[in-house]
């Protein structure tokens, strides 16, 4: 049977965070992170390994990655060779905020001829940098263009909508993603999903394999991670972005989280 798959695409919505052509050094490594965001990676030199979901793919020049959001994965160098690469942070929803995990896109595609590839990331990164109404289309227009790529690359053998009936789950999903600067409480997320707070806790680390305080503590350590990492914001700024209200209390669970208090961090890894 034909799909109609313009039909899941109806309400797509597309943000782009950041994004950039970066020469990665000898600390460009993370384990075991989850973050709120999808990336996509695309290798121009060097080597390294890239873990995703307990499987470890080689990350080797002409290779690009999709990681869709809320996808455990770990990166590393392997060698001195350090990579070369084209990266964007970005969002991108549907009817399911799940959709593109659901899509069983390969998590990533060899390039062969790799002009139109780049021409997409370049056109995504001037358009980044414009501020006008045009710019604001071309910009979400490239992620597209980019995405499409990827997808006509990919086995297609492997490609259909996996359609799950989780979407009042999905939507708990959703709104702690959107509010990781407020208050989060067990009682809160369980009541928007009609049940007691310990069943709630169960079906949550069943579905995500974790407890619903550990993923949203992981959320905000990784939004705070890229804040330092791609923006000037002041670190108190980005302290009230991720939801704590005392600097003490942030930096301390930061360097819990990371190994690194938040300005070393922005000194190691900021642009």
């Amino acid at each position: 049977m034909d799909i109609n798959y313009s039909k899941y695409f109806s309400n797509l919505y597309i943000d782009y965070y950041y994004g950039s052509y970066t020469h990665c050094g000898p600390n460009w490594k993370e384990n075991n992170i989850l973050c709120p965001f999808c990336k996509i990676y695309y290798i121009t030199d060097g080597e390294c390994e890239i873990k995703i979901e307990d499987t470890v793919y080689q990350g080797i020049k002409g290779r690009m990655f999709f990681i869709p959001s809320q996808t455990k994965h770990s990166f590393y160098h392997i060698n001195d060779n350090y990579i070369i690469k084209y990266w964007l942070h970005f969002e991108i929803k549907a009817w399911d905020d799940q959709l593109f995990k659901n899509l069983g896109l390969p998590y990533y595609i060899d390039v062969k001829e790799d002009d139109q590839i780049i021409s997409h990331f370049d056109d995504i990164f001037k358009q980044a940098k414009e501020n006008s109404l045009a710019s604001a289309f071309r910009l979400k227009a490239g992620i597209l263009s980019l995405l499409s790529d990827y997808i006509a690359l990919a086995d297609q053998k492997h490609i259909s909508i996996r359609e799950e009936n989780h979407s009042e789950f999905y939507s708990v999903i959703s709104y702690i993603n959107d509010h990781l600067q407020n208050k989060l409480t067990i009682d809160d997320l369980s009541d928007r999903m009609h049940m007691h707070p310990n069943y709630f806790i169960r079906l949550f680390k069943n579905r995500m394999g974790t407890t619903p305080l550990n993923y949203i503590n992981k959320l905000r350590m990784e939004r705070a991670k890229s804040l330092l990492e791609n923006t000037n914001l002041p670190i108190s700024e980005i302290m009230f972005q991720v939801g704590f209200e005392d600097l003490s209390s942030f930096s301390n669970f930061f360097k819990h989280y990371s190994g690194y208090n938040p300005k070393i961090f922005r000194k190691t890894f900021g642009k």
